[in-house]
């Protein structure tokens, strides 16, 4: 790890007009762990702490132009995808990104819903945009609830955790970190296989309505660890005790489902 170097993320997500989450959250992660976030919008949302109003999709044209110009200028340490609102924006985000150099770590953060429960896209897009997703080489994100929905596995199933990440797996036919995949009210469970082996990483859990973008700081970090030259569980092991300090750091707003801190 080159201890002086400013990593650069380019983060491919969607635009948070509260600046909780998304793209918004990618930028504040970035800046915290003295990193760089280029973007790529994909997805312009209206929403605040109750409810998401609007959600417009970019035009493939312009997902294109913002990547490209970027690359044009800046060679990329590491890459989050995060909210992708269709297949043709999927297939296209594929198209550049399997270009690049398989060192490169991918994460993706497979958004499904908002905090205020509000559905990005219906069961049968969500499955298609990220299986289409799962084609480049990458690590996805989803929390136990996004990878039951993947997996078309329903919510009461006595599957283990450990063996819907194997399944993950084998569907997807990528790493996989499923977090807070545990039942405990006390603690998170994240799960995730290395070296063929399934790792548990346990955390004791924050009682906070202050969580709006967690899952974004999450990836992102997990993102920039990666590139910094960390192992997968120690990245991961890394990016959840930032998340955490994020989420005990959140200003203190007052709000339904408020946003967490990005502060050293």
């Amino acid at each position: 790890m080159e201890t002086n170097k400013i990593y650069k993320l380019l983060s491919i997500a969607g635009s948070d007009n509260t600046c909780g989450a998304g793209i918004q959250a990618d930028i504040k992660t970035c800046q915290a762990l003295n990193a760089y976030c280029l973007t790529c919008v994909t997805t312009i949302t209206s929403q605040n702490s109750k409810d998401v109003f609007k959600i417009y999709e970019i035009p493939c044209i312009y997902i294109k132009s913002q990547i490209n110009s970027i690359l044009k200028d800046h060679k990329i340490d590491c890459i989050k995808v995060g909210l992708i609102s269709s297949v043709s924006q999927a297939k296209t985000i594929c198209q550049i990104l399997n270009k690049f150099d398989p060192k490169v770590p991918i994460v993706v953060d497979p958004i499904f819903k908002s905090s205020t429960n509000k559905k990005f896209n219906n069961f049968k897009n969500y499955a298609s945009i990220y299986k289409t997703i799962s084609k480049i080489n990458s690590i996805f994100t989803p929390n136990l609830n996004e990878a039951k929905t993947l997996l078309k596995i329903k919510s009461n199933s006595k599957l283990t955790t450990e063996q819907i990440t194997r399944e993950f797996i084998q569907q997807f036919k990528v790493k996989v970190v499923i977090t807070d995949g545990g039942n405990r009210l006390d603690y998170c469970e994240d799960f995730l296989i290395d070296k063929g082996m399934v790792e548990k990483i346990i955390s004791k859990k924050i009682s906070s309505k202050n969580t709006h973008g967690s899952g974004c700081t999450f990836s992102s970090a997990l993102a920039v660890n990666l590139a910094k030259g960390f192992t997968l569980k120690k990245s991961v092991q890394l990016s959840k005790d930032f998340t955490k300090m994020c989420i005990l750091n959140a200003p203190k707003f007052n709000l339904s489902y408020g946003p967490v801190g990005h502060y050293l």
